[in-house]
């Protein structure tokens, strides 16, 4: 997911993964700037590194919780709303004991204030809170956001 190399003075942060939906991040230690690449975008957005603030990882959190969950529906509700759509059901009995989470991003903050929260994001599927693929993701992120303070802390050293 993320790996950190040097190519003409260009750092790659992240790499893009089409099937995840992950952009590429670069950073220009010459020039003191970072890019983030969307998908099917050719031309990445270029920010100065003294503009980043603060970043955060964070976990996207599971939607699809609507509808009962075995122990909110009593009797025929609950056997109606099973039979209708189980996958559902089952779906929100998961997600509501919180050991899922729909995603991890990267939430940017620049030093402008009007500017808005940067989200990169770095695994778009569902993940189970404890598993191996969940602390391999977490690490990654770790790696990424590494770079963004070391971006911070070189801007604050001068």
């Amino acid at each position: 997911m993320s790996e950190i190399s040097n190519n003409g003075g260009i750092r790659t942060i992240l790499l893009p993964s089409a099937p995840f939906g992950i952009p590429e991040v670069t950073a220009n230690d010459a020039d003191g700037t970072w890019s983030l690449r969307k998908l099917g975008n050719p031309q990445p957005d270029v920010y100065a590194m003294a503009d980043v603030a603060g970043c955060v990882v964070k976990e996207l959190e599971c939607e699809g919780t609507a509808g009962p969950a075995v122990g909110e529906a009593q009797g025929m509700a609950m056997l109606g709303e099973v039979l209708k759509n189980p996958g559902k059901v089952a779906r929100a009995n998961r997600y509501k004991s919180g050991a899922y989470c729909a995603g991890v991003y990267l939430e940017v903050t620049l030093r402008d204030p009007a500017a808005e929260k940067l989200v990169i994001p770095l695994w778009g599927r569902e993940l189970k809170r404890g598993s191996m693929a969940y602390r391999q993701v977490m690490e990654s992120a770790g790696t990424v956001k590494a770079a963004f303070d070391e971006m911070i802390e070189g801007v604050r050293r001068g």
